[in-house]
């Protein structure tokens, strides 16, 4: 099976759940591709902390996607940060370049699962994530859920990973975002 992560990041919270999903395939023996999508308005963040600089470095060397990417890929999975419920306009723009694809069904049958980074609970993460899932749907592709007992006693939304950054800067995922990856990556395999 080939993977292919997509993802975009501005504060370098949804680089680092890219990366953990990346990781955890990689060390599955998976063939794994990890994916930036274009920001031609990023620029140097100031008076970010010296561990998200270097983080920043790492996140602008990986590849930038291209639509090819999900023709070539069986699983997709696809993040973003939430802007107001929604996709950021980096992601919108690159799920609009993939809609080339739709006319032939292209990518009719592929599985799509999704993350986002979201500064708490209330902040609409969960319409983010539906509209990861609406495109792939749209696309004639499969969504992957989060299964209900991903981990015991935890509630992890069903359209995909949240990580909660309390609008900061990407320094490091908690334990329990690493963990939910962890496992729906293996879900995914199964």
């Amino acid at each position: 099976m080939r993977i292919s992560i997509i993802f975009h990041s501005v504060c370098a919270n949804d680089y680092l759940m890219a990366k953990a999903f990346y990781d955890s395939f990689k060390s599955k023996n998976q063939n794994v591709s990890l994916f930036r999508v274009l920001d031609l308005d990023w620029v140097e963040q100031k008076n970010i902390p010296l561990a998200a600089k270097e983080i920043f470095g790492n996140m602008l060397s990986v590849p930038t996607a291209t639509p090819e990417a999900m023709l070539e890929s069986d699983l997709i999975i696809m993040g973003s940060p939430n802007y107001f419920g929604n996709v950021s306009a980096e992601m919108k723009a690159y799920m609009d370049s993939v809609a080339k694809y739709w006319v032939k069904a292209q990518l009719s049958g592929k599985k799509l699962a999704a993350f986002t980074s979201t500064g708490n609970p209330q902040g609409g993460g969960d319409l983010c994530l539906q509209a990861i899932h609406s495109f792939g749907m749209y696309m004639g592709m499969f969504s992957m859920p989060v299964p209900t007992t991903l981990i015991p006693g935890e509630y992890i939304h069903p359209f995909g990973i949240m990580h909660y950054s309390d609008s900061k800067y990407g320094e490091k995922l908690d334990s329990k975002t690493q963990r939910a990856i962890e496992r729906f990556s293996e879900h995914l395999l199964a």
